[in-house]
């Protein structure tokens, strides 16, 4: 149990403060765009939510890489590691930033006006969008090297690296939105280059900690673009249902967004407010889950399956523990940081509202959210991880929110409670799944 309490807390304890970080200094600039209006709220929020499918599409990629480095990890094989980073840093380079990057700067009026038909929301949004488009490039890379740094146990990186990038961040929206001394007051064109120019700080920092011998994840610039087709044929085996997973549920996240657009501009703000308020209950969430991959993974990739299990069931009621607490703080917790958005009060009544429901079906969230990504995927088993997934936002949550939403035009806080059976019918196959032992896979040999 000391062993267990050890190496839980030495990885999820950086990556939980980083998160905390992360999060408050968000929403620091969440209250900063939000004090030019509902309008802006919305606009940055729909550009994010474009963005967000190319996150949530390496997130995907990474998750998948991720099950390979802590098998290859338990064995302690620093070379297969190493090649898993550059196959996949190669194949993000054959285009898919570039495809993200063409649409969020080329056409971004478009893609806004699907969502909302609010003049002063597309404006704001094409404006936030082309510059926020070059990100793309950068955004790939560093999602890679967090994983694996902190995959091969050393989160501490990538938490200091995050403190300086959202540091800076926070300083650089506070000068460019408001045009604080010498600088001239942008909006929202601020907020994006503020974002840009924190992502090249990123990108460099962490391509110093790979390229210099800083821990003993270094390999060299050959290395760093070699590609192995053999070994990415391997990886796509498991990578790929994990990226399609990623990449529906993005699709997902962002039609639930058209449909608070269609619903109206009140309800997108609602949505995009309760979304950063949310975050503050999946503060731990980002520890726990890289803890897990660690914890099971690298126990899988010593074939020690009844370790793994083991550590996989403490984990999980540990989660849902911690969603009990988090929930209960997120509701008292937005009570309070509402009255700090410039919106009308009808928004502020409504999102607490909502909150609470948020709040209360946070367990079985933060449950689902650690079976899928820190245990069912550290054993491979990234079919039965994508089958809960999707069916149950595709298949249950969508259709419910579209039809109370939009035909039956229920009130929000109805709107939101239409999301929840989703996630209770999700972790009752998902439990199942995990007390069966099918999961419990070796993928490295």
């Amino acid at each position: 149990m000391k062993e267990f309490n050890r190496k839980l807390l030495s990885i999820a304890l950086p990556i939980t403060i980083q998160n905390l970080i992360s999060m408050s200094l968000n929403l620091v600039d969440n209250l900063m765009i939000g004090q030019l209006g509902s309008a802006a709220i919305a606009a940055v929020g729909l550009v994010n939510q474009m963005n967000f499918v190319l996150i949530l599409f390496l997130f995907g990629a990474s998750s998948g890489t991720g099950v390979f480095i802590s098998q290859y990890w338990g064995n302690r094989d620093l070379k297969n590691i190493g090649k898993t980073i550059s196959t996949r840093f190669e194949d993000y380079l054959r285009g898919l930033d570039s495809y993200f990057s063409c649409l969020l700067f080329f056409f971004p009026q478009q893609i806004i006006s699907f969502f909302s038909r609010d003049i002063t929301v597309v404006t704001a949004g094409v404006a936030y969008s082309k510059i926020i488009s070059f990100t793309t490039f950068l955004i790939p890379f560093t999602f890679v090297m967090a994983m694996a740094l902190r995959t091969i146990e050393k989160p501490k990186i990538p938490m200091y690296i995050s403190f300086v990038v959202l540091a800076f961040n926070t300083v650089g929206n506070y000068l460019l939105i408001f045009g604080v001394g010498p600088f001239p007051e942008m909006g929202v064109k601020g907020a994006a280059i503020a974002t840009l120019l924190s992502r090249l700080i990123e990108f460099f920092l962490y391509l110093y900690v790979l390229l210099k011998p800083v821990t003993a994840l270094t390999i060299s610039r050959h290395e760093f673009l070699d590609f192995d087709t053999v070994f990415f044929r391997k990886l796509m085996v498991v990578a790929l249902p994990v990226i399609v997973n990623e990449l529906l549920w993005s699709v997902g996240m962002t039609t639930y967004s058209f449909i608070m657009a269609r619903i109206g501009t009140e309800a997108l703000t609602v949505k995009n407010i309760v979304s950063t308020l949310e975050s503050f209950g999946f503060i731990i969430f980002g520890g726990m889950s890289a803890a897990t991959v660690v914890m099971v993974g690298s126990e899988l990739g010593k074939k020690n399956y009844e370790k793994a299990f083991k550590n996989a069931i403490k984990l999980l009621n540990l989660m849902v523990v911690i969603g009990v607490i988090t929930g209960i703080g997120i509701i008292l917790l937005s009570r309070f940081l509402i009255r700090m958005y410039n919106v009308e009060e009808v928004i502020k009544s409504t999102v607490v509202m909502v909150m609470i429901i948020v709040g209360l079906a946070q367990p079985v969230k933060m449950f689902n959210g650690l079976n899928i990504v820190g245990v069912l995927r550290s054993g491979g088993d990234t079919k039965t991880a994508m089958f809960l997934e999707l069916f149950s936002l595709w298949g249950i949550g969508i259709p419910l929110v579209a039809l109370s939403g939009i035909v039956l035009k229920w009130p929000l806080p109805f709107v939101f409670l239409m999301m929840l059976p989703e996630e209770l019918f999700k972790a009752s196959l998902g439990m199942l799944r995990v007390h069966s032992r099918k999961w419990l896979r070796n993928v490295i040999d």
